[in-house]
């Protein structure tokens, strides 16, 4: 039994295991970062060969962060932690807790000049004046004699030993919390058209979808564009109700997000769902005028001018720029032809003085009139992202501890003292010092410097 416990404990405590499994950990990441995941893998997959996909699938590619392997590197990874802190902790603790020996005459076997002074007073009184400056540094002093030498120790900072377990800890936490949410949290999306009401999550994966005990209504979605056609701000006034009585009303946008019901939804995309009939539109001289529902073929008088308006062809979307009608006007004879286009704004700001170049393009040619285009019921949907990640809580207490811990490790030290009384042959004593620190030896370098100049204070000749 004694056997199979030493061979867990060297396995699961070497820093070996800790490499590989951190190594394989940040290999997964980054697929999980380079292969699309979830729904948005669909289209990547369907360009795979069939023997290609066929592994991705079996090894969760697609679904790297909740896959089993991933799953199993992290709790690998944490009972390394555990082991390693169980099977080292003891000996830090009682660094800790266990004080300081005093004697310690090997600490003095080669003394140097720089770290020794002389003192007139015999070592038992000179010794009374050490012990209280040694414990104005480092708090509780030991003291110790040894063949007619008298020690005093004392330290100070032995609790930043325990800062690796600090981070220890930290990183556990986050693991837990990593772990807790991949199993148990919920991921999904909710779409809801503008005006309209919704209370089912769509899941990833091919999972059913669940229905929320409360309903999301859109009241407005209002989106607004670069020059450049890109969009700038897309936001979503929402309310939440429960048995149809409104509970919350908020705005959501991209990264403000709204909590209700357990779960937390981000603004995470949009889209346009199609209308009926274009509606041709437009303005003279600053007055729109009525409008109307066209289709090719029709024909029908401009108001306010003595000429004739005939719809050529109607596109849904024309080169890839969206819905386009190409008209004729005829007036006193002379007919003109042009096209407008519903996203006549996107195309100038992506092709500035494309009027000037192709005049075809142009919904004003026919002066003083300006036409446009958009299509009839055509409205917004809102693509909402709603997540519950029971992990969370945990995921920021481990990022609280691991902080706290990285700065006890890196800024702060354990640091030991000694000092030496021994009588001089002349009278008097001869006092010697030295310490000990697990990190910054230079700091520990200017402690005793600065412990020596004030023992230095009462030094004279004896």
């Amino acid at each position: 039994m004694t056997v199979k416990q030493n061979g867990f404990q060297a396995f699961f405590t070497s820093l070996k295991l800790a490499m590989v499994l951190l190594g394989l950990i940040a290999l997964g990441s980054t697929l999980g970062t380079l292969i699309p995941q979830g729904e948005a893998a669909e289209p990547f997959a369907a360009k795979l060969p069939p023997a290609l996909l066929a592994v991705f699938q079996a090894l969760q590619l697609f679904n790297v962060f909740h896959s089993a392997w991933f799953i199993l590197l992290l709790l690998l990874l944490a009972v390394n932690l555990i082991v390693c802190s169980l099977d080292r902790f003891p000996a830090a603790w009682r660094q800790v807790c266990g004080g300081v020996t005093p004697e310690r005459p090997d600490l003095f076997a080669e003394p140097s000049e720089e770290r020794t002074a002389k003192l007139p007073q015999p070592p038992e009184t000179a010794a009374e004046a050490l012990a209280a400056l040694l414990k104005e540094r480092c708090g509780k002093v030991y003291r110790g004699e040894q063949q007619g030498k008298i020690y005093l120790a004392g330290q100070r900072g032995a609790f930043s030993r325990l800062g690796v377990y600090a981070v220890h800890l930290g990183v556990l936490l986050m693991l837990a919390g990593g772990i807790v949410g991949a199993v148990f949290g919920v991921k999904g999306y909710v779409e809801i058209a503008e005006g309209e009401t919704s209370s089912t999550l769509q899941l990833p994966g091919g999972k059913p979808a669940r229905q929320l005990d409360f309903a999301i209504r859109c009241d407005r979605f209002t989106v607004e564009f670069y020059e450049t056609g890109a969009p700038k701000l897309f936001r979503s006034d929402l309310t939440f109700l429960k048995n149809g009585q409104s509970q919350l009303q908020g705005a959501l946008l991209v990264n403000h997000p709204l909590a209700y019901g357990g779960l937390r939804f981000y603004q995470a995309s949009y889209g346009v769902l199609p209308g009926g009939k274009l509606k041709l539109g437009w303005v003279k001289e600053g007055k729109p005028g009525e409008g109307r529902e066209v289709a090719p073929g029709d024909r029908f008088p401009l108001p306010g001018a003595a000429a004739e308006v005939s719809v050529l062809r109607v596109e849904g979307d024309l080169m890839h720029m969206g819905p386009a009608a190409k008209l004729s006007v005829v007036a006193s004879g002379k007919e003109v032809q042009f096209w407008v286009f519903a996203n006549i704004d996107q195309i100038k700001a992506a092709n500035p003085g494309v009027l000037e170049q192709m005049p075809v393009m142009n919904p004003g040619l026919f002066s003083p009139y300006v036409f446009s285009l958009k299509k009839a019921g055509e409205r917004y949907y809102t693509v909402l992202q709603a997540t519950d990640d029971p992990g969370a809580p945990l995921v920021a207490a481990g990022a609280l501890v691991l902080t706290l811990g990285l700065i006890v490790v890196f800024f702060l030290s354990h640091r030991r003292l000694w000092i030496r009384l021994e009588p001089r042959s002349k009278g008097g004593s001869r006092i010697g010092v030295a310490g000990s620190s697990n990190r910054d030896p230079v700091g520990l370098d200017n402690e005793i410097k600065n412990l020596l100049a004030k023992i230095r204070i009462g030094e004279g000749k004896v």
